[in-house]
């Protein structure tokens, strides 16, 4: 009688349990992360992020005629973009992610960018993904040089698809802070 009597304070412990595990733990990793105040979610169905609220989203090309996804942020009184989302997406791709991270290092290296970051990260839904930081300085409409922040990644999902996720800002842009809030609520729907 006494296990018996022991079996409802033995539930109440669990259930309790339990509900810490899903409060805090998220139980089963399913959970997506909240999107935090002042920023707007995009999502593909493919992959989703967070971004600045009232970010002008724009529709673009690559080099060879792919479709890009830009988020800008207002221009500064220098012409330059405080904060930038490019998103590139390569369907079937059939190399080692190698070879498109040894493409960023060399264009880095020619465009004399200084890589602060370089490592392999884990995605969840990733095969494989990789993450660069770099500073860089690009010239205004004056003339005058500009320090720029660059924090991307480079993520090829299981079934194939490349993807590149490249944030930038002016070092002394507002959008520097919130670099790594974007690059943080970078997820695969998979």
């Amino acid at each position: 009688m006494g296990a018996l009597a022991a079996l409802p304070v033995r539930c109440a412990t669990l259930a309790a349990a339990l509900l810490a595990c899903t409060v805090l733990a998220g139980c089963g990793g399913g959970e997506r992360p909240r999107v935090p105040a002042g920023y707007t979610e995009y999502r593909t169905g493919e992959y989703s992020f967070a971004y600045p609220s009232g970010w002008q989203r724009r529709d673009d090309k690559d080099e060879y005629g792919r479709p890009t996804l830009l988020f800008m942020g207002p221009r500064l009184p220098s012409g330059a973009v405080d904060g930038q989302i490019h998103v590139g997406r390569i369907a079937d791709y059939r190399h080692d992610l190698d070879v498109q991270l040894g493409q960023f290092r060399a264009l880095a290296t020619m465009h004399r960018y200084r890589l602060t970051a370089d490592r392999r990260i884990e995605i969840d839904g990733a095969k494989r993904a990789h993450r660069f930081e770099a500073t860089y300085e690009m010239q205004d409409q004056s003339g005058a040089s500009v320090p720029f922040t660059l924090l991307g990644l480079y993520a090829l999902t299981d079934d194939g698809v490349l993807l590149e996720f490249m944030l930038r800002s002016p070092q002394n842009g507002a959008a520097r802070s919130r670099l790594p809030v974007i690059f943080d609520s970078f997820r695969l729907d998979h």
